[in-house]
């Protein structure tokens, strides 16, 4: 895929919030569990807590007590943001000719990544994006940056500055940079 290729978007089926089945917590176990674990925690109740709150739209404090603290699926969710392992699940519910079972959790990863959008880096946002994932984006596709046609219009900038152009040029120009950047505001509010 080139750089300013990307995949055309599509939606995972949503659905309501259900536990973790067995299958879908062995494909999930081996990326999510840390190489060096701190106290012992449920890490299945753990992470259906975070995919509850991420199907519901529900704020953090009406998290069901039967899933834990929510304090603790928010630190949780942070933690794995920290870790860099979204980019992973993401380039395994993307794919859509063999999931190989991931397709169950596409939905529910696509929203946890949703959730935490303003805590990831921006390459995620953008990661998600360019794999046609609608669901993990923070906003509609059109309001990300584009950076990499970005840096190209940025190489003109010094022509803008130039004398010899005509001003309807320049303003045109500047207007194009300001629409491949993105807007700001859009994407860095969440639901």
């Amino acid at each position: 895929m080139s750089l300013y290729q990307r995949l055309p978007h599509r939606r995972a089926a949503p659905h309501a919030w259900s536990p973790l089945t067995d299958a879908e917590w062995a494909r999930l176990e081996p990326l999510v569990t840390p190489r060096n674990p701190g106290r012992p925690t449920d890490r299945r109740r753990l992470w259906d807590a975070i995919f509850w709150i991420a199907c519901s739209r529900k704020p953090w404090r009406e998290l069901p007590e039967h899933l834990g603290r929510p304090d603790t699926a928010h630190r949780a969710l942070r933690r794995a943001g920290q870790a860099g392992i979204f980019p992973t699940l993401l380039l395994l519910v993307s794919d859509d000719r063999d999931l190989g079972g991931w397709e169950a959790l596409r939905w529910r990863i696509c929203r946890a990544v949703r959730r935490i959008a303003k805590l990831l880096p921006l390459a995620v946002t953008l990661m998600a994006n360019r794999l046609g994932l609608r669901d993990a984006l923070p906003c509609p596709p059109e309001k990300l940056p584009w950076p990499a046609l970005s840096e190209n219009v940025r190489r003109i900038a010094p022509l803008i500055q130039s004398p010899t152009l005509f001003a309807t040029v320049a303003a045109e120009l500047r207007l194009l940079h300001r629409l491949l950047a993105g807007d700001f505001r859009a994407w860095r509010r969440t639901e």
